[in-house]
Order: structure tokens, then C-alpha cells, then sequence
């Protein structure tokens, strides 16, 4: 998700938390040291469902 307010002025980010922390329990920028494939942004508005995905997690919770 991103934040409407800082999109068109930083750009989009991937790999990078760069806002304040959730929790004091790492300190910004908090870099992801591995490597990222593929990224898809999808700007049309409409709700991706990820019917796999949500069957594992139905089935985690069992």
C-alpha cells in the first residue's frame, strides 16, 4: 500500500521502509538485503484476490 500523500512527490519504493517505524523495534531505513524478482503495481482500483493465497491461510489457521 501507498501513501497517497508522499507517492508523486518520492516515488514509489520497493525493498526500503523509509517512513517512521511500526515499532521501535527496528530503527529506518530497515533496507531488505535480498533481492526482489518482480514487482507488479496494479493502479486500476480494483481488488486483486489471490485465491491461493487464501487458501493457505484458511488451511494455516486449521
Amino acid at each position: 500500500m501507498t501513501n497517497p500523500l508522499s507517492f508523486g512527490l518520492t516515488g514509489l519504493t520497493c525493498g526500503a521502509a523509509h517512513g517512521a517505524p511500526v515499532t521501535p523495534d527496528y530503527q529506518t531505513p530497515f533496507e531488505f538485503t535480498g533481492k526482489i524478482h518482480n514487482v507488479t503495481v496494479d493502479a486500476s482500483g480494483q481488488l486483486i484476490e489471490d485465491k491461493e493465497a487464501e487458501m493457505r491461510i484458511a488451511m494455516a489457521r486449521q
